[in-house]
């Protein structure tokens, strides 16, 4: 095997068996398919095994890792990540320094963040600010430097290798620009030294720049007043400026005070008018104290005027239902709601099975007797979703030689699924 190969398998699932299927093989007692599929190279079903065999304590760590080793030798990214992560878990450093050492000096990101935990972890900054400080210029390995070091003796030091404070996209997942947005950044080095008040002055500032809000900021800025129960410049959120945000900082931080009360107060007038993020906010706390049933009013409500895009906020609503213990009810609500909506078999299908895997149930129950065959719809559907999710379903039915067979014909060389 080779670092390209794996990748591409990794990938693509061709010649291996999904992790979500060899995890269900593993739980209905057939080691025996993983065994013969991860002599064959199969990673998934490998780690499948690595981890069964680490939860038995110290020996089975010591033979995860030995099992796994022929996939770190090639120098593959999740198999070193999940070696090192081993022998870390066994207090063998030294090994998983050795380990983590080539792909950190060829400066793989990952590995540079893993071996400067690990370094942390023994107390010795000395390495910690030099492995990652040459390397600064690197937002996401600047920030490890922060949270590793920040208000341990070095900070001045750790300030002059910092990238200057600067302004990125406006949405904290856009692409096509250039510029590096280190304003979280610098904020987070305020706080872990404890000038909390310059680091939400410095958030602040850059919440609005020319009329333009940007959303990371605003996040951000959220997040570190409900860190610091700030709860009155919570409240006072600059309204059109992020302020979503601010409600979901405020609803965690009263939640986490035991304010349940307080909480509907606030989401409830936003979830009303159609807001989906307060609905979904509210509906998940309303679940977490054992309001089901008003948690999925909220979400039904919603669910209506979404539009087209209501696919998470009816996920939340069936997983709240079938914690609640009725998946029959999710069953028939997501039935009615594709029916009103002209939603294809297959989606429906897609979904009920969704409520399925939540539920742990081997059968489709509350399914009409005149309905559509859901594997049919699965099977034809296209998707590696569907191809996984109707392998899935053979294994709990008591049939695992089947579902490699089916995923073997959908997911191997030319015949992949659509993604």
């Amino acid at each position: 095997m080779d670092h390209v190969d794996l990748d591409h398998r990794h990938r693509t699932y061709d010649g291996w068996i999904p992790p979500t299927v060899a995890a269900l093989l593993h739980d209905y007692g057939h080691d025996d398919i993983l065994r013969r599929a991860a002599s064959r190279g199969d990673w998934f079903c490998a780690r499948q095994l690595a981890e069964a065999a680490a939860a038995s304590g110290p020996e089975g760590r010591a033979t995860a890792s030995a099992s796994l080793q022929p996939f770190a030798a090639t120098g593959w990214w999740p198999a070193v990540e999940a070696v090192a992560a081993l022998l870390s878990a066994s207090q063998r450093y030294d090994e998983a320094i050795e380990l983590l050492r080539p792909l950190a000096d060829s400066g793989h990101r990952g590995a540079l963040r893993d071996l400067a935990r690990l370094l942390a972890r023994l107390d010795d900054l000395d390495q910690v600010v030099a492995l990652l400080g040459p390397r600064a210029a690197d937002v996401h390995l600047a920030e490890e430097l922060v949270e590793l070091a920040a208000g341990r003796g070095r900070d001045a030091e750790i300030a002059a290798l910092l990238p200057d404070v600067g302004i990125g996209p406006t949405e904290p997942f856009a692409s096509g620009s250039d510029a590096v947005d280190t304003v979280p950044l610098h904020a987070r080095f305020l706080e872990l030294r404890g000038r909390i008040d310059e680091a939400i002055n410095l958030l602040s500032r850059h919440v609005r720049i020319d009329g333009v809000v940007y959303a990371f900021h605003a996040q951000e800025l959220a997040g570190l007043l409900a860190r610091h129960g700030r709860e009155a410049e919570l409240r006072a959120f600059p309204i059109d400026g992020g302020e979503q945000y601010a409600l979901a900082a405020l609803a965690q931080l009263l939640e986490e005070q035991g304010r349940i009360t307080d909480v509907v107060a606030l989401l409830g007038p936003p979830a009303s008018t159609g807001d989906p993020h307060a609905a979904f906010d509210l509906a998940q706390c309303l679940a977490r104290h054992g309001r089901h049933d008003e948690a999925v009013d909220v979400l039904s409500a919603v669910a209506e005027t979404a539009g087209g895009d209501s696919d998470w906020i009816i996920h939340l609503l069936c997983r709240i239902l079938v914690d609640a213990g009725r998946a029959d009810d999710a069953l028939t609500y997501i039935g009615d709601h594709f029916t009103r909506h002209n939603g294809s078999p297959q989606e429906l299908a897609l979904m009920r099975a969704r409520v399925m895997e939540m539920g742990d149930r081997a059968e489709d129950g509350a399914v009409p007797a005149d309905a559509a065959d859901p594997d049919e719809d699965l099977l034809h559907c296209g998707t590696v979703y569907g191809a996984i999710t109707l392998a899935e379903r053979l294994v709990r039915r008591g049939l695992p030689h089947q579902a490699v067979a089916h995923l073997r014909d959908r997911l191997d060389g030319p015949k992949s699924a659509r993604s």
